[in-house]
């Protein structure tokens, strides 16, 4: 069961982002959202995410141990950690870090590969959204530390306001900008345009190391 999870991470991953990210769509009750579907979504994905590491160095499985602890806590006892300041911002630094940890390594992992490969463009796409959830966490750590950063922002808790910042961050990531959320503060927006380059850079360098592994195979 391990093996296959471990030969299947990055599709597992992919799926799990999918659902944290995208699957807002198929819910209209915000109440219910935020109660049920975005706690299970934030403790499968980081059950999943565990899946890639293999093999690490003693300090990342202690630090990765400890942070997969408190991440699939906090959806839980979401009322009691999001209610109070200092556990709050505790609490999302620790998914930051977690999913920092992740996103390291699997970028690590797509590089390695020797030749494109289904794994490959599951890791590249997955290690956007990625970037994506890193985005997001980090806008809601700055509007919770500053609640008028953000404009047209509606709601008093992170599950309420996630998926609104989810979709800012999608759209800072992708440069499109609609415009109807827009960064408030010089912080708000100086995060947002670090978003905005880190976003392009990735695709990028993802498209530039997929095409020379494509070459280098032909």
């Amino acid at each position: 069961m391990k093996k296959w999870i471990y030969a299947n991470r990055f599709e597992l991953l992919l799926f799990a982002l999918f659902m944290v990210i995208f699957n807002r769509i198929f819910f209209f009750s915000n109440s219910f959202y935020s109660s049920y579907v975005w706690p299970f979504n934030m403790v499968l994905l980081g059950i999943v995410s565990m899946g890639i590491f293999h093999d690490n160095k003693n300090w990342v499985n202690w630090l990765k141990n400890v942070l997969f602890v408190i991440i699939v806590l906090e959806p839980i006892f979401a009322s009691e950690i999001f209610s109070n300041f200092t556990t709050a911002l505790l609490g999302l630094f620790a998914y930051i870090a977690f999913y920092i940890l992740i996103f390291i390594e699997t970028l690590k992992q797509i590089t390695k590969k020797k030749e494109v490969s289904e794994s490959v463009v599951y890791g590249s796409l997955s290690g956007f959204l990625l970037l994506v959830l890193l985005s997001t966490f980090s806008f809601i750590f700055l509007q919770v530390i500053h609640p008028e950063s953000l404009n047209n922002i509606h709601g008093n808790t992170i599950p309420e306001i996630y998926h609104q910042i989810t979709y800012f961050s999608s759209i800072t990531l992708s440069t499109i900008g609609y415009g109807d959320i827009t960064p408030a503060t010089d912080n708000a927006r100086l995060l947002a345009a670090f978003w905005g380059i880190i976003g392009q850079f990735y695709m990028v360098t993802i498209v530039a190391i997929i095409i020379s592994k494509f070459t280098a195979r032909r």
